[in-house]
Order: C-alpha cells, then structure tokens, then sequence
C-alpha cells in the first residue's frame, strides 16, 4: 500500500531530489497553513512574552553588572580604609608621629570620598580616641545612634561589611553643602574587642539611593514596570519611581522573591525577575501582563500576515528556483562531508563552497555557504586562543604564587628590623633596612618572573647579609657555581625560602651555629641546585608533611608556605618543570636538591634588560 512504501507511489517524473523537493513542499504546505490559522495566535503571543521577557532580563543583567561593580568599589576602599584604621591604631612613639599617621589617614579617606563620589565616609573612634572629635569624617563612637545607627549591629558586623538602610543620613554640620541629609546606604565595618566588648572603631562608607535610582530608571522599559532594590529583611533601599509604596512588599512576598532569586518567574498577573547582587540584597524587576499584551498585539498581527507571505513566496520560489537551490545544498552538504578537524589549528584544512562573484547576488544558501566558510575560520581561530588561553592561565597562576611570596619574606624580615629596634640595636636594624633596600632594588629591577641564576645568587647573598646582622657568628655560608651556569634562568625568589627554613629552624640550642652550602651545579640538560645546613634537622613527621606538600603541589598559608610556594612554581611546564627534593634527620642539618631545565633568555629581551 501507498501508506507503507510511500517513495514507490511517486511517479518517475518526480525521481529527482528537486522534484521531490517541489512536490513534498506543496503537499506539506497546505496542511500547516490551515493549522497555523488556529495556532498563531497562541504561538506568536508566547513567543512575544518571551522576547519582552528576555529583553527585560538582558536589561537586568547589565543594570545587575553595573550596581555590582558601584557596590564592588565601596567594597574595594572598605579593604583599604580597614587596612588605614590598623594603621592608625599601631601605637605610637609620641604624638607628633600620631598626629602625622592620623593626619595620612584623614587625607585619604578625604581622596576616596572624593575619587569614587561618595556621599560620605563616617569613621568612628573611641571618645578618648586622638581625631574622636575632629567631626568631618572621625566621629566618636557616643555619637552613633546621632547618625541613626544601632550599637549592636554596628558590632556584629566586624571585618565583613554589613549593609544599612538609613534614612536621613546626616552630612557633618562643617559641610556646607545644599544637602544636609539624605537617604543611603551604608557598608559597615567593625572592630570589637573581644575580651573587653568594647567597639574600638567602626566605618561606614554611604551612597546615597538617589545615586541607586538613576541606575534603575533607565533599565525600566515603561512607566508601568517597577525596578526596585530590597535589603536582606525585605525593605525597599531604592525604586525607579515614586509610585511604588516603600512598605508595599508584604512578608510572603519577600520570602518568595527570596526563594526565586536568580530567575524569573510569574505570580498573579505579573512576571518577575529577581537577582542577587553582590552584597546578598534583591534587585526585583515587576512586569505586569498588561504591559505585554499591550506590546504584543501589534506584533501578533504582524507574524500571522508575515508567515501568509512568506509560505507563499516560499511555494513561488522553489517552483523557479529549486533546480538552482538544490546544487547548491548539494554543494554545500559535500563541503561540509570534506571538512575535518585537524589536530594542528595552523594548518587546518579550509573548504570552500563556490557562490556568486557579486555579493549582491548571494541568497540564503550563498550566504550559508560563505557562513561555514567564516565558520571553519572561526573554528581554527579559536583552536589557536584555546591554546594561548591555556599557556596565559598557567601564566597567571605562576603570577599569583609569586606575588604572595614577596609579602611573606617581607613581613619576616620587617618582623626582625621590629625586633632589633625594640632591643636598641638601631645600627644593625639601619643596616637591615639599607641591605633590604638593595635586596629589593635589585628584585624589582628584574620585572620577570624568570631571573639569570647569577642574579637569584645575589638576591640570596644579599638576604643572608641581613640575616647575619641577626645572628653574628652563628651564621655562615659558602655559595659555589660552575662556570657558565650562572646565565641559565631560574624562578625570582627560588633560593631564600629555604635559606630562611635552614636560619630559623636550624638554629637551636644544639646547634647554635650553622654554616649553609650553595651549589649550583649542571645535570643533564638540567641545572641543580643543592642547598645544604649543619642545623637541627627535621624529625620523620616534619618530613614527611613537607614532602605530602611538595608532592602534591598543597600550598598551606598556615606551614610550610614559603617551601610549597616555590615548589609549585617552578613544577610549572612553562617555568622550568622543576623538582624539590629534600632529606633531613634529627641533629644532622638538611640537604635540599632543586632540578630544573636549562633556561636561556632570549636576545632580545636581554637587549631591553640592558636598556
């Protein structure tokens, strides 16, 4: 029967793929043009819902990207500000020298304000806090609730911000501004003595929320759509209109924005999109269904009267052209058969589909055609950023691991000036501070992360100077290097982790001296290094923990920091894919072997060296 074996009821005139194609179309058109009649509606009313949907969440999302990166800054300055307010409560020597930091301070928090527009920066000290009552950005800490601010939560909120709803922030009376109030809000910091629950300062940095609504107004598409911003218990910090009643948003209401954040959902007659911003509130968009039926009407009229033309034109156009449009699909389908992907994206194969010389000229299958062309294009193009992505990312990791050693041996070494200074050893801390300033002159005039060996040594001897200032005659050392091998490259700040573990845990009551040996020797294609001590050694659980770091590349911040740091950098493929070996027993000193690939600089970045 025709039903089952329906390709042997076509008669032979319609063989042929383009007859098939003809034949096929008309039949399959007229039944779907009846059906459309009925399902258009429905179809394009959804689909109109949906497109002014997504616009409105394509909207949000760069509205949310914005006040994340507004909410971001204020962040970024509270991380300074906390790290100026440890500054400023270091004692200090006498009182010029704390006028003087408090003064720094004060400058600063006046540049931030300024730099970042701000409506203000509130820091708030203890009444008998130097600046307490300086009164334009120091206040006392009496004078919180005079600034709307509650004690206890002001407190709690400690080094995390806690985000604050005030109205009518009061600017300082000193100001003389057209705005002496305003609605904000503030990220608070805190710093409460713990054993004494007394708050030793607090911080606040304030946008106002009619900052907050410039944002929003534009992001509503139409007077009928509301954008608003709600804190973490539900209130309403800012709104792109004044029609909206700040207490509008009941309890339940909160809680089911709150269980949809990050989505978009409908409830009664409205569509609602929620998303967390940075700070943890709610950034809520309210679409009425009004406002897209009354957008969608006219396009619905337009989609029915479109799809009726296009069908028939469509039956016009395979009629005259389907000879034409089949060569073509024959074309492109065997252009797409030959094009593979090859394992090299330099050289990968491009296949090409012949259209028309005049490009005004092409139809839709020239342009697909000239598509996948641009495609296949695309595609070797993105082999090749995959792979410069890949050697950037290892890049940057070795960058991220560099630049958290630099502020752990800075700290030792600032620790042991302190200590120095707080035994009256003032020449042998000068002497620290001027042989660190040529330790750091010299580390920082090398901007790589790869150094020549002979500068690494140097960098080495010079931190062992320091360290001898220290120690006296209970440190010593000899460093040896074979001929040549000093121009080979290795990773900035290889060697002085483990100088600095062979000093401080080497040193004891048992073997107060200890003479450290460098050498700096050639392997197989491969520069090794031996570092070796008389200290005190490391017993069998020590060891071991330090080999599990090293081994299995865990970077702790609380032991073994500065060895694993190193380690990790220079197993890096691109920095030498190196090895740590070390050996050490109870009272026998340790002997460390570090093995690295032969690195030469290249003559051109020598030349800029040089310059």
């Amino acid at each position: 029967m025709c039903t089952m074996k329906f390709h042997k009821c076509i008669p032979p005139i319609f063989s042929s793929f383009r007859y098939k194609l003809l034949l096929a179309f008309l039949i399959a058109t007229m039944v779907p043009l009846i059906s459309l009649t009925f399902i258009s509606y429905h179809i394009s009313y959804n689909i109109a819902r949906d497109r002014i949907i997504d616009s409105a969440v394509m909207t949000d999302k760069q509205l949310v990207s914005q006040l994340n990166d507004r909410l971001g800054q204020v962040e970024n300055v509270a991380d300074t500000i906390q790290f100026q307010m440890y500054s400023l409560n270091q004692p200090s020597s006498n009182k010029v020298d704390a006028l003087k930091k408090f003064t720094t301070v004060k400058n600063n928090i006046s540049l931030y304000k300024s730099t970042f527009d701000f409506f203000h920066i509130y820091v708030f000290l203890q009444p008998d806090q130097l600046g307490s009552k300086e009164s334009l950005y120091f206040f006392s800490t009496d004078e919180l609730s005079a600034y709307g601010l509650d004690k206890n939560i002001v407190s709690g909120s400690g080094f995390s911000s806690v985000w604050i709803p005030v109205s009518n922030m009061p600017l300082p009376k000193i100001l003389s501004t057209k705005k002496s109030s305003a609605d904000v809000i503030l990220c608070v910091r805190a710093l409460k003595n713990q054993a004494t629950g007394i708050l030793e300062y607090a911080y606040g940095i304030a946008l106002d929320t009619s900052e907050l609504t410039t944002y929003l107004q534009p992001a509503a598409l139409d007077s009928r759509i509301y954008s608003y911003i709600l804190t973490d218990h539900g209130e309403i910090a800012a709104k792109n209109t004044s029609s909206l009643n700040l207490s509008g948003i009941s309890k339940a209401q909160f809680q089911k924005l709150k269980k949809n954040a990050d989505s978009s959902f409908h409830s009664g007659e409205k569509y609602y999109n929620c998303c967390t911003l940075s700070n943890g509130w709610l950034h809520v968009t309210e679409i009425p269904e009004s406002y897209i039926q009354g957008n969608t009407h006219i396009l619905i009229r337009a989609l029915l009267i479109t799809v009726l033309i296009f069908l028939l034109l469509t039956v016009i156009i395979v009629i005259l052209f389907s000879e034409n449009l089949t060569r073509k699909i024959t074309a492109l389908s065997y252009a797409m058969e030959a094009f593979q992907l090859g394992y090299d994206p330099e050289h990968l194969s491009i296949v090409t589909v012949p259209h028309p010389d005049d490009p005004s000229r092409y139809d839709e299958i020239d342009r697909l055609g000239i598509t996948f062309e641009d495609m296949q294009h695309t595609i070797a193009g993105n082999l090749k950023s995959i792979v410069n992505l890949s050697v950037n990312e290892e890049r940057l990791k070795y960058q991220l691991l560099q630049s958290q050693i630099n502020p752990h041996f800075l700290y030792n070494i600032l620790g042991s000036i302190r200590t120095c200074q707080s035994l009256g050893k003032l020449d042998i801390a000068d002497q620290m501070i001027a042989n660190l300033t040529a330790f750091y002159r010299l580390t920082l005039r090398k901007s790589k992360e790869l150094i020549p060996i002979k500068d690494e040594l140097e960098i080495a001897r010079l931190y062992l100077e320091m360290e001898k200032l220290c120690h006296k005659d209970n440190l010593d050392w000899e460093i040896e290097a074979e001929d040549g091998i000093e121009n080979f490259l290795i990773c900035k700040f290889t060697l002085q982790p483990f100088l600095e573990n062979s000093i401080l845990h080497g040193i004891s009551s048992g073997t107060p001296a200890v003479f450290i040996s460098i050498h700096v020797l050639y392997g197989d294609d491969t520069v090794v290094i031996s570092i070796e001590d008389n200290g005190a050694g490391m017993d069998s659980e020590t060891l071991a923990q330090l080999r599990h770091a090293i081994e299995h590349n865990v970077i702790d911040y609380e032991k073994h920091f500065g060895i694993s740091n190193v380690s990790s950098r220079i197993s890096n493929p691109l920095y030498g894919n190196g090895s740590v070996r070390i050996r050490s027993n109870p009272g026998n000193g340790t002997y460390v072997t570090i093995e690295f690939e032969q690195m030469e600089e290249d003559i051109d970045e020598k030349n800029n060296d040089r310059r």
